[in-house]
């Protein structure tokens, strides 16, 4: 039996329909090849017995013309197009169709009321993605799925990320980095884990530009009662090569590590401790230059006895950091030396 399988629902329909049966989709129905199929109803003519002229002036013509059906013989009307038993007429073209139908098989017309659309869409929950991804029935779904698949296809996804991360630890290999350590790296740096830097040597440079009464090594020590300081004479700046010619104190700092570290940010207290009533009587330093591996990084500070942390990234490990102060916050008038001072500094890098 020839049928037409409709291309949007799937579903089979009879041969000639215009309109899917199921949803109502148009089939290309040809209209000269579906009168062809379509039998033919033609009412029975029966012609009546022959009359002759009554006169003279009747000729035949008009005698064919006015005769009627004899009575007694019965007229036979087109009974194909009523609707048998299980069947609808349709409202528009009146063909029938099969009762269990939606659509009708010749114009398309809809021969029962579809549901209100507000009623379709609300027998349907709808989930957000994330439910739709953890819900047990999708999942179990989803993984059914996947073992009805080809084992090149269900393993590709596996094969995949295994070629991604052996590219990734050949590049590694090849730009000389540890993968085992990039990736450590990796992980610090979206948690921001830092570690101090211990030991760090610090040095005055030059040796004799420290203040009298004050020590280079408490820059390092635990307790908050010592400093370093040195002479703050903005007309008599040193010109610092590292840093495009600018100006700073002459006294400086150098910090040495035992193996080169990538420092990652300093940790510094500005001028002598609150405690200190000589603190407001000195220069507090406003901008620290710091100078590696030819570079010169330059750090803004608060006028504050406080911790400050700032950020400082040299970007590959170095040997050692080299501070200047390249500017500082006024001291008071009365002040009887001119000085300016830091309490501690702590360099701080990634774990090892």
């Amino acid at each position: 039996m020839i049928e037409d399988v409709c291309t949007a629902c799937g579903e089979r329909n009879p041969a000639g329909s215009a309109f899917c049966l199921y949803c109502g989709v148009y089939l290309g129905w040809d209209q000269a090849t579906a009168e062809q199929r379509e039998p033919s109803s033609v009412a029975i003519q029966h012609p009546g017995p022959a009359r002759t002229p009554t006169s003279a002036g009747e000729t035949p013509r008009q005698t064919a013309t006015s005769q009627t059906t004899p009575a007694g013989i019965p007229q036979y009307e087109d009974v194909s197009a009523r609707p048998k038993p299980g069947e609808v007429a349709c409202p528009q073209c009146g063909v029938p169709n099969a009762a269990t139908l939606r659509f009708c098989s010749k114009c398309g017309k809809a021969l029962r009321p579809s549901l209100p659309t507000t009623q379709a869409f609300s027998a349907v929950p709808t989930q957000s993605w994330w439910q739709r991804l953890w819900d047990p029935k999708d999942r179990r779904a989803r993984r059914e799925y996947r073992r009805s698949l080809p084992p090149l296809y269900r393993w590709r996804r596996v094969i995949v990320g295994v070629g991604g991360l052996a590219a990734l630890l050949v590049v590694l290999s090849v730009v000389g980095k540890n993968p085992v350590s990039w990736v450590k790296d990796r992980l610090y740096d979206v948690r921001g884990t830092l570690v101090t830097v211990d030991p760090v040597v610090f040095e005055a440079v030059p040796a004799q530009s420290v203040a009298t009464d004050y020590n280079v090594l408490a820059l390092g020590t635990a307790p908050l009662d010592d400093a370093w300081a040195t002479a703050w004479n903005p007309a008599d700046f040193a010109q610092l090569d590292g840093c495009s010619g600018k100006q700073a104190a002459k006294g400086m700092i150098t910090m040495s590590f035992k193996d080169p570290v990538r420092v990652r940010r300093l940790d510094i207290r500005a001028g002598l401790p609150a405690a200190n009533a000589k603190r407001p009587l000195q220069f507090r330093p406003s901008v620290l230059l710091v100078m590696y591996e030819g570079r010169c990084s330059e750090l803004q500070l608060k006028d504050s006895s406080d911790l400050q942390q700032l950020k400082l990234d040299t970007g590959v490990p170095v040997n050692q950091l080299q501070i200047a102060v390249g500017a500082t916050y006024p001291a008071r008038p009365d002040a009887a030396e001119n000085l300016t001072a830091m309490t501690s500094i702590t360099v701080l890098s990634r774990p090892h």
